[in-house]
């Protein structure tokens, strides 16, 4: 599926990386609204993220993810709850860009919205986590439910 193709969507991408840390770029859309930020964290945070996904929504657990501290250089968050009982998914993101706030607060833009999801784009999501820990490279897509191949 072509980027032209996705409506709703969050997208991870592992942009730069040394040996203790690497740096995240965070692409998010609605289909409405739309953001983009980079973000530090560590693979072993991300991993560790993967495994509390694995049977989600298990217990009607609420999971959470963030990288960065919010209202600093930058930050992202994400939220998982179940929202019914037939595997539907909401997913509260919030980003932050990856500006230095010295003078103003208000400088910083930031956004939060939400996407819904399938149990299976969680289990895709999953497993795209895990490559991009292990391997410390590449990319994890968690596509909303407004995803369908169109006829072009």
């Amino acid at each position: 599926m072509t980027s032209n193709n996705r409506k709703s969507f969050l997208e991870l991408k592992s942009i730069w990386k040394d040996e203790h840390m690497f740096e995240l770029q965070v692409t998010v859309s609605n289909n409405i609204f739309s953001g983009k930020t980079e973000v530090y964290d560590q693979y072993e945070h991300i991993s560790d993220f993967a495994k509390e996904l694995v049977d989600y929504p298990k217990d009607n657990k609420i999971l959470f993810y963030e990288a960065g501290e919010r209202d600093s250089y930058s930050y992202f968050s994400m939220k998982c709850y179940p929202i019914d009982n037939l595997g539907h998914i909401g997913v509260e993101i919030y980003i932050e860009s990856n500006v230095s706030t010295v003078y103003r607060l208000e400088e910083k833009d930031k956004l939060k919205l939400e996407i819904t999801v399938e149990l299976s784009a969680i289990d895709n999501f999953r497993k795209a986590l895990f490559n991009l820990a292990k391997n410390e490279d590449g990319i994890a897509i968690l596509f909303g439910n407004d995803n369908r191949i169109e006829d072009q």
